[in-house]
Parts: C-alpha cells; structure tokens; sequence
C-alpha cells in the first residue's frame, strides 16, 4: 500500500501542479494587492501596490523556471510534447534572471502581466495539444482555457477596459490559466514515461534517417527499373 502510495506520487505531474497552485494562489495575490499601494487585506501584499508586484517578477520566474524543471525530471510520467515542457522552465528561468538585471522590460503593469498571460496561453494550448496526441482527456476543452487565456490577456495589454481594469483582468487570466493546468495535471499524471521523453529527440532523428533511406532506396529502384 505504502509502495503503490509513494509510485502514484512519482507520477504525480508536478510541474503542472506547480504552476497550477501558483496561478490560483497569485490570482488572489493581484487581486488583494491596493493598486494605490499600502498595506492590503492579509498584509502581505507590496505596499508600493502594482509597481511593487513587477519587481517581484524575476524572482517569482526564477522560482518557477528552477522549480519546473527539477519537477519535470522528478515525475515519472511523460513530458508534455517531449521537451517542450522543460524548454517552458528554462524559459520562465531565463526570462527571470534577465528582468533581475534588465528591469525597464517590465515597467508597465498591463503589458507586462499580459504577455506573461500569453506565455501561460500557450503552455496551456500545448498541454491542450499533447492530450490530443495521446488521446486522453477532452484536449478541446484545455484548449478553450487556453484561448479564453489568450483572449484575456489581449484584452489587458490594448487597454480597452482601461487602466482601472487591469489589476482584476490580470488577476482572471491567472485564474482561468489555473484551471488549463490543473486539468491537465489531473490527465496527464501517469501518463508516457520520463525516459520515453528524454529519448524522443534521438527516435525522432532515427525515424527522420530511416525515412531518408528508405526514399533513396525507392528512388534508387525506379532508376533501376526505367
């Protein structure tokens, strides 16, 4: 009991669950965050308001990116679309340690929040794309958490709901992003292997040079044959 307790464990997609807990939890970090600054509800908010939640930013990235890869290889279960998954960590890790030393990037609240919005669009859409590739789940419906993400964000970064918007669309698109990846947390647990995954690059150049040969070789026997 103990042993099947622990295996299901491992199997766990920690990665998504990850990123899943962080989206719910910093949805109602926004959300509490007084825009003007000050203390907010659970005094635990930025007292700088919103320019105190983008200076959090490298750091909460560097977080995510170092905490998704090691929880990529910690899980036993496959990865999503290969090494799409753990290039998604290295990304948030790069893109965090590059806004640690190149703040200016990240000087306006709803840009900024918008195109990380994007970002967790498109991790959403490929996990969304990885269910229909092994035919678990209903992948249509992550994919419409993906684009409801996407649509969002979009909305936030041309400022149609103007400025006093941004805060409460933000703290959405984390939200409606969460439920992409718990849903795809709860699918994909158990799902492929971690070695399957690792090994995907080199199947796929095999695969590549066997279908080259193969193609010479019939290229080959139709010159034989004329």
């Amino acid at each position: 009991m103990k042993e099947s307790t622990v295996k299901k464990l491992w199997s766990v997609k920690w990665n998504l669950v990850i990123m899943a807990a962080f989206c719910f939890a910093y949805a109602v970090y926004i959300y509490v965050t007084p825009a003007a600054g000050g203390e907010g509800t659970f005094m635990i908010t930025p007292t700088a308001g919103l320019p105190g939640l983008l200076k959090q930013l490298p750091w909460i990235f560097i977080g995510l990116g170092v905490l998704g890869i090691i929880s990529s290889f910690a899980s036993t279960s496959g990865w999503v679309l290969a090494w799409t998954e753990p290039v998604m960590g290295l990304a948030m890790f790069v893109f965090g340690f590059w806004e640690l030393f190149f703040p200016y990037d990240i000087s306006v609240f709803s840009k900024t929040y918008a195109f990380i919005g994007i970002f967790m669009a498109f991790y959403v859409m490929f996990v969304s794309l990885h269910m229909d590739r092994i035919g678990k789940g209903h992948w249509f419906v992550e994919l419409c958490l993906a684009a409801v993400t996407w649509i969002v964000s979009f909305v936030n970064i041309m400022n149609f709901a103007g400025e006093h918007a941004t805060q409460g669309l933000t703290s959405l698109t984390f939200f409606i992003a969460a439920w992409g990846f718990t849903y795809g947390a709860i699918i994909l647990t158990g799902e492929g292997s971690l070695d399957e995954s690792i090994a995907s690059p080199v199947r796929f150049f095999r695969a590549r040079k066997a279908a080259k040969a193969e193609k010479a070789g019939n290229a080959g026997k139709v010159k034989a044959a004329a």
